[in-house]
């Protein structure tokens, strides 16, 4: 009889089953068809890869098709790389983290107060050079030593004073490239292929366009061709390329301390200020603990990252600029168990304008934003950005009119009054808390 009972169960348990691959899959369908979505993904759980899987074409003119295979330029995942570099050469002894700017290139303007660490973890206020105007060097299409196109940002101002605030800005990370290269006495890309050898990486390294690449992806912005784009002005700070299956690799060997010691990979992956360790945000999704880093480059979005509950990895390479970030998102929600909706064809629809006022004020997710009526309508408003217009869906779902795939829902009592909001980028949905006034 309990056999009898255990085989009746059975297919109830099955079905209690959540079937991420079936989902996954199913996200992606929709990223692709809808949002169209180029690229390769893969999420693996403790290591074993359950989904992966390529969408759109490596090469639109010959009509070729991405594969997983694809070598992608992974912008800023980069500086993980770079900051592994670093910290290899501190437990060589061969650095300290609290050396001096100064030590490595004698006449920065005050290089004495910028340390290695602060490079590292982002706190140095040197400006990014990637917003400055071009310069006469032209790095965008030829190649520069790393001592000249550093000589074309050393003379910013600084932002804040060295170690007292955070500020994202690339600049740190190309200048952590020279210092492994006046360490080593060796080029950043020969250095850094004993970082990727170690961790047996057989598809990542430095990119540069006039080699041949086998499998190399080329990058689209809409549908044309990206211009022709040096790696020497990414370098360090975003110059590489890699596959997902690599990137995978990757992250279990970092995170498993197979390329620095347990000790060099917690200060790594420790959060100093802005959320960031060194190369890595470390952070929540909502309240699921994550290791990560995003990475543009012109043609090319990018994610990777690890999610603590459930040991997962979730990494996407796009060539066509989608929203590697809002993918990445929708497939870690989904293994997360989070509401996720596939993305699909939004339709404006004609509802009593009267009911905007109730969704009128301010909310937070991640930042402030405002609520506002004007002309009629419902906008998004965040100071020093345009605003945005929300489109009605339905009376109580309105889509962002730039054409990201973003809505914001509403829940409302008996009296029209929002009792529960929600913010949806890429499909996953995200509580949406209204700030009292």
């Amino acid at each position: 009889m309990k056999k009898i009972l255990l085989f009746l169960l059975l297919p109830f348990a099955a079905q209690a089953q959540t079937n991420y691959p079936l989902k996954l899959d199913a996200y992606m369908r929709a990223q692709a068809t809808i949002s169209h979505f180029s690229g390769s993904v893969l999420v693996a759980q403790k290591g074993k890869v359950i989904y992966s899987g390529a969408f759109g074409e490596a090469d639109k003119e010959w009509h070729v098709k991405n594969t997983v295979a694809g070598k992608y330029r992974i912008g800023s995942i980069t500086k993980q790389f770079t900051a592994a570099c670093i910290l290899h050469l501190e437990e060589q002894g061969k650095l300290n983290l609290d050396d001096k700017l100064s030590k490595y290139i004698p006449d920065y303007p005050q290089g004495n107060q910028v340390t290695i660490h602060m490079l590292l973890n982002q706190t140095t206020g040197i400006t990014d050079y990637t917003s400055l105007p071009e310069t006469d060097l032209h790095a965008d299409v030829l190649d520069v030593a790393p001592a000249d196109f550093i000589k074309s940002f050393q003379s910013q101002p600084y932002l804040f004073t060295p170690g007292s605030r955070w500020a994202y800005s690339n600049s740190n990370y190309f200048l952590l490239g020279y210092i492994v290269e006046k360490v080593t006495g060796e080029s950043f890309a020969n250095y850094l292929k004993k970082i990727t050898d170690k961790a047996g990486l057989k598809n990542t390294g430095m990119d540069r366009p006039d080699t041949l690449l086998p499998y190399r992806t080329h990058g689209y912005m809409e549908d044309y061709n990206i211009p022709f784009y040096t790696m020497s002005g990414p370098y360090a700070a975003g110059g590489m390329y890699s596959t997902v299956d690599d990137l995978l690799a990757w992250d279990q060997a970092l995170l498993g301390n197979k390329v620095l010691s347990e000790a060099t990979t917690r200060k790594m992956t420790t959060a100093y200020m802005g959320h960031y360790g060194y190369g890595l945000m470390i952070d929540s999704l909502v309240n699921h603990p994550r290791i990560w880093h995003s990475g543009g480059i012109p043609g090319y979005r990018s994610v990777i990252s690890w999610y603590k509950d459930g040991d997962f990895n979730v990494i996407v390479l796009s060539n066509n600029e989608s929203n590697a970030q809002y993918v990445a998102g929708g497939l870690a929600g989904i293994m997360l168990n989070m509401p996720v909706v596939n993305p699909y064809v939004h339709k404006a629809a004609a509802i009593n304008n009267a009911v905007i006022d109730n969704y009128v004020g301010t909310y937070f997710v991640g930042n402030k934003i405002e609520l506002i009526r004007k002309e009629g309508k419902l906008y998004r408003k965040i100071n020093g950005v345009d605003d945005i217009e929300l489109i009605p869906e339905s009376e109580k779902k309105f889509y962002y009119s730039d054409g990201t795939d973003r809505q914001i829902e509403f829940v409302t009592d008996a009296a029209g009054k929002v009792v529960k909001a929600s913010v949806i980028m890429g499909g996953l949905k995200l509580p949406l808390e209204r700030i009292a006034e």
